[in-house]
């Protein structure tokens, strides 16, 4: 089995979140902290492991991270 994923996706300041268990289903657009919150419960990443990947996202346009 493949590892579990989630990327974010960075658009004029509104962020997507897409799982690779559920490919093809994209969930948002939420703004930074509401995305930040999300990757907390949905994803399981710790706060900073969250932060990290949504800045990452805002700054390359898409970030892609291991989940819990």
């Amino acid at each position: 089995m493949s590892d579990l994923t989630v990327t974010v996706r960075a658009d004029r300041g509104r962020y997507t979140a897409e799982f690779s268990v559920l490919p093809a289903r994209i969930f948002g657009p939420w703004d930074m902290p509401e995305t930040i919150q999300e990757l907390r419960v949905s994803a399981l990443l710790e706060p900073r492991e969250a932060r990290d990947l949504v800045f990452d996202a805002s700054v390359t346009g898409a970030a892609t991270r291991a989940t819990g």
